[in-house]
Formats: structure tokens, sequence, C-alpha cells
């Protein structure tokens, strides 16, 4: 038994471990002296926090809405702002135990670039968000409500934000545009232009000194990797360096203590620089394996966050780093057992396969070029599809070295292939279809498709295939100003040729699983089960095309994957991967009851069905990339 295995009792889910430590961290936050000390990380898979000094890590997702955090800001009170990349505003007052999302007054789209604190957050709760294409949002309520703060900056597109810290006598801040750095004396609440004008070379970075009221320092970092200074407010500025480096300045750090060590820090494409004389001169302190996403620090303990490397710490100012262990912030999408490996795949991950259980696991080469990938399918004797967003349906090889372009229909996001009669469907982001009756090898459009409007988000063909001719597609709606969004699910009983629709639900969920009971004798097209949103979708067996629609988890969480074994309605057991845990369910998904034993409180988003030897075994794919099983 591993020493990852020994955390989970044998009787429940065994953690077999991550896939691939790291992830992307777009912002870190840190948090010393007082009662409470903590670090943060803002990844694709939510915010991690470490209590232990990077030791360990704590995936922390109850009340997100979305794992995908692009942006953090702790405010000295230790209440925690989140960000998304769908813009998402959150806010924790429990140190991220908890979160609760905000309520902006508009419909706001964009993604969340930077956060920043007001110095006196303790008596006005306020906080800012700056939103590739949402402007900037401040909250002055302690994040319940958000309103617009871009009068005067022209331009919805606000790509860092700053605040002074000290607002005793001016509610200085700056924000950056695609126009250049903007300055508000009145905390946000009116903006007008500096003489710093981007041009083509947009500034990513902005910081300001600790000293700001007696040396009235500000710093802009380019992506041309251009250093401005401003030593009266921001509201001049000069070239201090033409290049700090190779790469652009995506963030910037000042010491507390600037005035005196004129300390400060520069993540520089995928290196990090350091400078004691106030920028004038940098050394370069260390080459990190991705890009520098954010960095923080207290006293001489600082964070970078790093693009597919988790978190890197100092412990001496900056001038050594190394990285942290326990983030699993991967962001595979879902899980398959074929034949004894397994397989992962994640759209910027590409596809990893394990024949040892789990433990150790290999990417199938050749896919970087063609990320980012949106499905895959695994059949017999390594016939292998996956679909790229950008280049259409890819065959591996048979020499498994290199990948095919079958066909290059940009946005496929569904492959199916039906092995043992060379019927394939492929489904596309706009309602497209595409048929092969080769395997998969070669791919020609489908007009008679269930809908031409409609995003397909899966496709799955009935077991019994051979005998029933059955398949199923899944699709989206959009919503609309009269209309709520809804996932419709589709059926042909003829191969394709005719399609009917079954069901529909309504839910803003993009995704939809379908599943039908591998081992049912009792026609198992009839069978299936579908998960969207927070609910299971059933067929009642003695109603023509009559579907329930129940909630798995009780407290709403979102189902991702689902699985049956045995006759749903006669004995067979149902299986869920939700956002609080795996559930199972004893009466073909009427009830369901809890099943995470071991697993508790884990985010999960796709179920496998296995063996381990002679026993039967489900394995769990956790939301970053952590991998469980249980005998079943």
């Amino acid at each position: 038994m591993s020493a990852t295995e020994k955390a989970c009792p044998t009787e429940g889910w065994q953690l077999l471990g991550p896939i691939v430590d790291g992830g992307t961290v777009f912002s870190v936050g840190i948090l010393s002296g007082g009662d409470v000390s903590g670090y943060w990380a803002a990844t694709g898979s939510g915010v991690y926090a470490s209590r232990d000094g990077g030791n360990t890590w704590e995936q922390q997702l109850n009340g997100l809405t979305t794992p995908l955090i692009s942006g953090l800001a702790v405010a000295p009170t230790g209440a925690l702002f989140a960000g998304s990349l769908d813009a998402g505003l959150f806010v924790s007052l429990d140190y991220g135990k908890s979160w609760e999302k905000g309520r902006p007054s508009w419909d706001v789209e964009g993604t969340v670039t930077g956060m920043a604190v007001s110095p006196t957050f303790l008596t006005d709760g306020t906080a800012f968000a700056a939103m590739d294409g949402g402007g900037l949002m401040v909250t002055r309520n302690n994040g319940r409500t958000w309103e617009d703060a871009s009068f005067g900056l022209n331009s919805m597109l606000v790509f860092a934000v700053a605040v002074s810290p000290d607002w005793s006598r001016y509610e200085t801040m700056w924000a950056s545009t695609e126009e250049g750095v903007y300055i508000s004396r009145n905390g946000g609440r009116a903006w007008r232009a500096t003489e710093l004008v981007s041009g083509e070379d947009l500034i990513d970075a902005l910081a300001v000194s600790p000293a700001f009221m007696e040396d009235q320092t500000v710093y802009a970092g380019t992506e041309l990797g251009v250093l401005h200074v401003s030593t009266d407010g921001g509201r001049r500025w000069t070239q201090l360096q033409q290049q700090v480096g190779e790469g652009p300045v995506y963030c910037l750090w000042l010491a507390s203590d600037f005035a005196e060590s004129r300390r400060m820090m520069a993540g520089v494409g995928n290196s990090i620089y350091r400078s004691t004389d106030a920028g004038n001169t940098w050394t370069k302190v260390i080459d990190l394996p991705g890009s520098v996403l954010s960095l923080a620090g207290a006293d001489n303990v600082m964070l970078a966050g790093v693009h597919d490397s988790g978190v890197w710490k100092s412990e001496d100012g900056g001038q050594t780093w190394e990285a942290t262990a326990g983030i699993a912030a991967r962001g595979f999408a879902s899980l398959q057992s074929v034949d004894g490996t397994l397989y992962v795949m994640g759209p910027q991950e590409g596809v990893l396969t394990s024949k040892d259980d789990g433990a150790s696991w290999t990417p199938l080469p050749a896919l970087d070029d063609y990320l980012p990938i949106t499905s895959l399918y695994v059949g017999p004797e390594g016939n292998i599809l996956v679909s790229s967003h950008e280049h259409g349906i890819l065959q591996q090889a048979s020499s498994g070295r290199s990948w095919r372009v079958r066909n290059d229909t940009s946005g496929v996001s569904a492959v199916t292939i039906i092995p043992s009669e060379g019927l394939g469907w492929a489904g596309t982001a706009e309602g497209k279809y595409l048929m092969s009756k080769d395997g998969g090898t070669t791919w020609v459009p489908e007009n008679d498709g269930p809908s031409k409007s409609q995003a397909v988000l899966t496709i799955v063909a009935s077991p019994g295939f051979e005998e029933d001719h059955t398949i199923y597609v899944g699709t989206a709606v959009a919503a609309t100003r009269r209309t709520k969004g809804r996932v419709v699910l589709w059926r042909s009983r003829n191969k394709g040729r005719t399609w009917h629709q079954v069901t529909t639900q309504e839910t803003e969920s993009r995704w939809m699983d379908i599943t039908m009971p591998l081992d049912a004798t009792d026609n198992p097209a009839d069978q299936a089960v579908v998960a969207t949103g927070p609910f299971c979708l059933r067929p009642l067996r003695k109603a023509k095309d009559v579907w329930i629609s129940t909630a798995v988890d009780p407290a709403g969480a979102n189902v991702l994957s689902i699985l049956a074994t045995g006759e749903v309605d006669n004995g067979g057991v149902l299986y869920a991967a939700t956002g609080n845990g795996v559930y199972r369910s004893n009466d073909g998904g009427r009830t369901w009851h809890s099943f995470s034993d071991g697993a508790e409180g884990k985010s999960f988003v796709s179920l496998a069905l296995g063996r381990v030897g002679d026993e039967p075994a489900i394995y769990a794919l956790s939301l970053g990339g952590l991998l469980y099983r249980r005998t079943l």
C-alpha cells in the first residue's frame, strides 16, 4: 500500500494520489500575524488554503458556484475576496472555509484580472475587482453587492488595480486599461487619465509603495517588459527599465519596509527578478517551469503563483525559491477505464494513461499542438480519437507517437464510435454533425442530426447497439431574455436516420452525462439515466417517454458524472459524482444517499467502473485531479 492510500480506510474510498501535481495558480494571498495566518491560491479548481506554511493545501469550494477562480485579495482582517473567469465575485469571512456570491448591480461579463482591498476595509467594507470586459467593480458592504466603478475609465477592459496604503486624506487608487493608467482620488467614484498611455504595449501590473504618503511612488509593468515609475502619485511617469527581463511583466511586489530596504520583486515571463535599489537594477533569482502570474509576501516570506506549476515559496526575501507540495489543481474533466487501462482527459492537460491502477501516469505523446481538446473516445485495439477545439477530429496513429487530423471542423465537442459497425458520430458547439462509416478514418457532414441550432454536449451509443440501434445526443439551448436555458435529450432508434426529443430540463448548466448499464440484459437503451445541473433524469419504465427529475445532493451540488450497474429498476445501482461527494441510489434514482466514506467534502467530476484483481471497483476523479478508488 502506498503512503497516499493510508489516508483513507480500505472499506471506503482509497486515495490513489494526484494524476499530476500542481496546476495553474492565477493569484496568491498571504496573511501573517494576528489570530490566523495562512496562504491562499486562486486556481482553475477553486481556492486552496494552507495553514502550515505551504506544506499542505486544502481545497476550499464551499459556496463557490464556479471553480474557475482567477483573482484573489486578502484583507488585513482576514476577509477574502475571489473573482472568477466568468465574472463571479465572492467573499469569505471565515478565512475561505465558506464563500458567498456577491450580487452585481448589472449583468457583468468578463474575466476578473485583479482584486484589491481598501486599507480601511475594517470600517468601509470596500474592495475592487478589475475585469477584462466588465470594467471595474466595487463593493462597499463587505462583498454582499457590487456596482460599477468605471466612470471615467472609458473602457471595460481593466487589467490591473492598485490602492494607496493610506486613505486618511485621499482615497487614491490606480487602474490600467488598454488606453493606459488612470487615477482616482475618491475611491473609484471617478477616474481621469494619467500621462502613461499604453499604445500597443498594455500595462499588466501595478504596484504602490508602502511608504506612498512620503515617497508618492507607483510602478507599472507592461507586456513588453518595460517598467515605468511615478514619484508624484501617478500623474507623471518615466521609463525606469526598457526591459526588465525576457517576457512580460505579469506582476510586481514591494516589500513592507520598502522605504528602507528598497526591495521589490517582479514576475517577468517565467522568471522572478529581484531589486534592492527601488527598481534601478535587477537580478534574476530563478527560472520557473511556467509564467509567474502573481506575487505576494509578508516580511521575508514570499509566494509566487505559477502557470501550470502551482505555488512557489521563498523564506529569505525572494533570494531562493522552492515549490510547495500538495496542490492538485489540474483541469482534468473525464475519466475512463478500458481493458484495464485508466485514461484521464483535460482540455489543456491532454490525455494521460495508467496501466498500474493509477500509481503512475504517462501522457499520450504529440497532443500539445492540438490543445485544447474537448472529448476523448477510447475503443478496442487501441483506436483512440480526440476532438480538438481548433483542429477538429484527431485519430492516434498506429505507432502511438503521432496524430492524424481526420476532419478539420472546428468546435467539435463530442465524438463516439460503434466499433462493431464502424459507425461514428461527432457534434459541434454550433450544432453541426459529422458521421463516419469507417471507424473514424473519414468524416462527412450529417444533415439529419437532432437539431441544427443547439450546442452538442455529448453523444452516447447504447451498449446493445447491434440489437437496438439506439444512440442518444444531449444538447444545450442558451437562455434568452424571455426563456431560461435548458438541455435537451434526443434519441434515435434507427442508427441516427431520424431523431426524437425525449425530454428537456431547465438549467443554466452546459453539460450532460448519459449512462446506460453495460451489464443489463433487459434492453439497456431503455434504462438510460442522465445527469445535468444538480439533477438526475430517469425514465418511468411503465410510461412511454415520461422522465422524472430528481435532485441528487440535498445541498444542491451539481452532478457531473453518473454510472449504472445492473437492471436500473430491478436491483441495479446508480452512482453520481457531485460537487459534494459521491452519491448512490438503489432504487433507480428515486432517492440518493451519500457514498463518500473516506472522501467526504470532495468535489468529483467523473466516475469510471473497473476491477481490482477479481473485485469490481469504482474510480472517482476529483476536481483538480485526485484519483480515488473503492471496491464494490
